[in-house]
């Protein structure tokens, strides 16, 4: 992801066309440099022509300008490489041509060397985009957070096919379709203290290892006419997948998990805005369905009430929703006033059903308590108006008051339980920027947000949502409501390339409801309960960097704090908890000469936590990575990179944990040679504490080992 200011970018374009829809890490890890001309910074970048000059978004956007001699031709990259102790292979093609007016790039990729791959299919402005929900899981060993080529034990090839084309001025059609094969395994040891009472404590130990198969699907077509005039944007998205996640279990009782999870989505979002001088009307419209029916199969049952002679037992569960929504928006602008208006609708329908089968036969436990069957209905009439000031001094300030009257109904099919109401949720909100000078700025805003909870609080019977975990809702509904509010100071000037942020935040958050959690010995069950309860958290960030050319470095440094307060419920009994941390991470870049550029980061992060009245132990955690590269001779780069790694809570010497790479990469013609040795020092295992809510968490991961990669990059075209 790409950030400017501490804001993530709005837009990524290449010669001034979006490919990509926002999987930019396709081109970030895959357009040859040697071919860009420039990076450009669209600073306060409105990507709708039609509203340039109305609306003025705070994040900047980038654009590649590409050198001339790029542009018009079709390029085409191969890459072999293998390595040891194990077969290792890192294989990719890559073909690309780029003009303005039509823009192709098709990638493959396979890789089982540890670097993630399917990150360059990431899509960074689908933010709310709807996703599977999934009520079932493995127990599996989590990732430690540490660089992903250490630990990830993969095996990925991915295929992304794009296009874009120019059907006549300012009107593109663009086709994305993506696939990744992703095979996965993992092990690990892991401890989970769970401090119920100062004097009962719930201690979960299990050996684990998983191994997880992703088999995803993406197909997209854009059609986008931006204009001074109008602005239409019509995408159909099509997602599906077959995923599959065995975990096994080696704790008190060795236990054997499996899990499929297929589900297909399809989705149609139209937008057209129309200006005309001071005016602008907006259609939006969206239609999607989504199905998945996901089983989960546990062997042995550690439950005693779900024993049987075979000693198996699954859990399905099916889920389909489809939902429809339209709104048209009007704005007028009045010299320094504008006004404006969002009314329109909502449709959501969908159907959950679950059961549990036992033995090898599946035959289905018909116990009420084990099944689900309900569907809920959603319509919502929604009107929001707003008020926009721009003075001169180029203070800006807007209003506007969300109203929502939503009318739900559930109804539960096993019980016979229908409940129907209507409910108003408002969600006022404030934006304020007021420029100090040209080169100091202040964004801030406050909002107030309440929202009705979903499927996953509908399902009175129990599913066993893992192993050695079943949870109900009782049926009761959620809702919260929460205020925040977010201020940030910017400064910059880029003469004396100082530039700093401040940003401050707060919210409050109310909720009706907790899930109480009951255990029995490593087993455990929650229920809802109505229980209304506050939470808090707020901090700061600060952040400033220069470049200092007495050194000829870069300096940059910024600073953290951030607190939390809530509640949880165990075993009937209410504790509080708190936690607040505080942060410290220094970087450095500094050109010791043309032939040798050194890199140093470092983080700082202190933790602490309080569960009832009892302080827990402060945890530091401090990393730093060093980092050099070097040309002895021409079209020869040598790399070295060290990575340190300390936990004070860990009461060994694995406490510190060091990792080396080297590398070496040597351009012949058109020929790129690489070797890298990574792991140098063969360490196996990286081990973490930390402590959530009310446990602790302790894991001893298992790393690769040491390895040596050859490959080779070559211009086919």
């Amino acid at each position: 992801q790409i950030l400017y200011q501490n804001k993530e970018i709005s837009k990524f374009y290449i010669e001034g066309l979006d490919l990509l829809q926002g999987k930019y890490g396709l081109a970030t890890q895959n357009v040859d440099a040697s071919k860009v001309a420039s990076v450009q910074i669209l600073e306060n970048h409105q990507p709708i022509k039609a509203l340039k000059g109305m609306e003025i978004p705070e994040n900047a956007a980038i654009n590649l300008k590409l050198k001339q001699s790029a542009m018009g031709a079709f390029f085409a990259t191969a890459q072999l490489g293998a390595g040891l102790p194990a077969v290792l292979l890192s294989n990719e093609a890559v073909g690309m041509r780029f003009t303005r007016s039509q823009q192709n790039m098709l990638v493959y990729k396979g890789d089982n060397t540890g670097r993630d791959i399917s990150k360059e299919l990431t899509s960074y402005y689908d933010h709310y985009a709807s996703r599977p929900t999934n009520l079932l899981s493995v127990v599996s060993p989590t990732p430690p957070s540490i660089r992903e080529q250490h630990y990830l034990s993969n095996d990925a090839h991915l295929v992304s096919l794009n296009d874009l084309r120019g059907l006549k001025k300012d009107l593109t059609l663009t086709t994305n379709i993506n696939f990744l094969h992703d095979k996965q395994e993992s092990s690990s040891f892991s401890r989970r203290d769970i401090f119920l009472t100062p004097s009962d404590t719930v201690r979960i130990a299990e050996d684990m290892d998983g191994r997880l198969l992703k088999r995803e699907l993406e197909g997209s077509v854009t059609l986008e006419g931006n204009t001074d005039n109008y602005f239409l944007n019509n995408k159909l998205n099509l997602r599906s997948s077959w995923n599959t996640h065995n975990g096994d279990i080696a704790g008190s009782e060795p236990v054997a998990q499996f899990l499929q999870q297929p589900s297909f989505h399809i989705e149609n979002d139209f937008d057209y805005l129309r200006r005309n001088d001071t005016r602008r009307n907006r259609i939006k419209a969206n239609v999607a369905y989504t199905t998945q029916h996901h089983s989960l199969e546990v062997s042995p049952v550690l439950f005693e009430a779900l024993k049987n002679p075979d000693s198996l037992i699954r859990q399905d569960v099916s889920f389909d929703r489809f939902n429809a929504s339209a709104n048209i928006s009007g704005h007028r602008d009045l010299q320094r006033f504008s006004f404006g208006y969002t009314t329109g609708g909502s449709f959501l329908c969908y159907r959950m059903e679950s059961g549990l089968l036992s033995g090898t036969d599946y035959v289905p436990v018909i116990t009420d308590s084990l099944q689900n069957n309900t569907s809920r209905t959603e319509a919502k009439l929604s009107l929001s108006p707003s008020l926009g000031y721009r003075a001169p001094s180029g203070f800006r300030l807007n209003l506007s008051l969300s109203m929502n009257y939503l009318l739900l109904g559930r109804k539960d099919e096993v019980r016979q339980v229908k409940q129907d109401g209507g409910h108003l949720l408002l969600s006022p909100y404030v934006w304020i920027q007021y420029p100090f000078t040209t080169r100091l700025n202040m964004h801030s805003n406050i909002s107030f947000s309440n929202h009705i909870g979903t499927v996953n609080e509908d399902y009175r019977g129990y599913i066993l949502n893992s192993y050695r975990s079943m949870n109900r809702s009782d049926g009761l509904l959620s809702k919260n409501s929460r205020i925040s509010a977010q201020t940030s100071f910017n400064y910059k000037n880029p003469f004396t390339t100082l530039f700093t942020s401040l940003h401050l935040h707060y919210n409050n958050t109310w909720r009706n409801m907790l899930y109480d959690v009951e255990y029995n010995g490593i087993l455990s069950s929650s229920v809802g309960i109505r229980h209304p309860h506050t939470s808090h958290n707020y901090g700061a960030g600060y952040s400033i960097g220069k470049s200092v050319d007495a050194i000829n470095s870069e300096v940059r440094l910024s600073a953290g704090y951030a607190r939390n307060q809530s509640v949880t419920l165990h075993q009937g009994v209410i504790s509080g908890y708190s936690s607040g941390s505080y942060s410290l991470s220094p970087r450095i870049t500094t050109d010791i000469s043309r032939w040798m550029i050194v890199k140093y980061s470092a983080s700082y992060r202190h933790n602490r936590t309080k569960i009832r009245d009892n302080e827990m132990k402060p945890v530091n955690y401090f990393t730093q990575d060093v980092a050099a590269s070097l040309i002895p001779a021409k079209g020869l780069t040598l790399t070295v990179s060290f990575n340190h790694y300390y936990n004070n809570m860990i009461e060994s010497s694995a406490r510190s944990s060091w990792f080396g790479n080297l590398g070496a990469r040597y351009r012949m013609k058109n020929v790129d040679w690489m070797l890298d040795w990574t792991n140098i020092f063969n360490t196996r295992q990286f081990v973490t504490y930390s402590y959530s809510d009310i446990s602790s968490y302790y894991s001893v991961y298992g790393l690769r080992p040491a390895e040596l990669l050859l490959r080779v990059r070559f211009k086919i075209l």
